[in-house]
C-alpha cells in the first residue's frame, strides 16, 4: 500500500515540475541503495528531485523528513547517475530539490542543500 501512495505521490510532484517548465529525464534511478526520485532538467540545469509525502501533519511535516544525510546520499548518487551517462557534474548547472506533499499542499523546495 505504501509503495502505491509514494508512486501516486511521485507522479504527482512529476507533473506538477512538469507544469512549472521542468523535462522529466528519469525516475526511479537507484545507486548503491540511494533512490533518486526524479530526475529532470530546468533549460540547462540538471535537478535532482525527492519527494516527500505526509498524509496528516501528526508526524510533523513531510519537509521535516529530509535530513543532511539524505541530502548528501541524493547528492553522491545524482553525480554518480551524471557520470554514468556521460555528464560532467563540474561542466554542467546542477542542483537537488524536493518536492513536499502535505495532504493535498504541494511545496516545491529550491536548492535544498543551502
Amino acid at each position: 500500500m505504501a509503495r502505491w501512495i509514494g508512486h501516486n505521490q511521485e507522479k504527482r510532484a512529476q507533473h506538477y515540475l512538469q507544469a512549472a517548465g521542468l523535462t522529466l529525464v528519469a525516475k526511479n534511478v537507484t545507486y548503491r541503495g540511494s533512490e533518486i526520485d526524479l530526475i529532470m532538467k530546468e533549460q540547462q540545469t540538471w535537478v535532482c528531485v525527492e519527494v516527500k509525502y505526509r498524509q496528516q501533519d501528526s508526524h510533523g511535516h513531510a519537509a521535516e523528513t529530509i535530513s543532511a544525510a539524505k541530502i548528501h546520499r541524493m547528492g553522491t548518487a545524482f553525480q554518480r547517475y551524471l557520470s554514468d551517462n556521460g555528464i560532467n557534474s563540474n561542466m554542467v548547472p546542477m542542483r537537488l530539490d524536493a518536492v513536499v506533499i502535505d495532504g493535498d499542499t504541494i511545496h516545491w523546495l529550491k536548492n535544498i542543500t543551502q
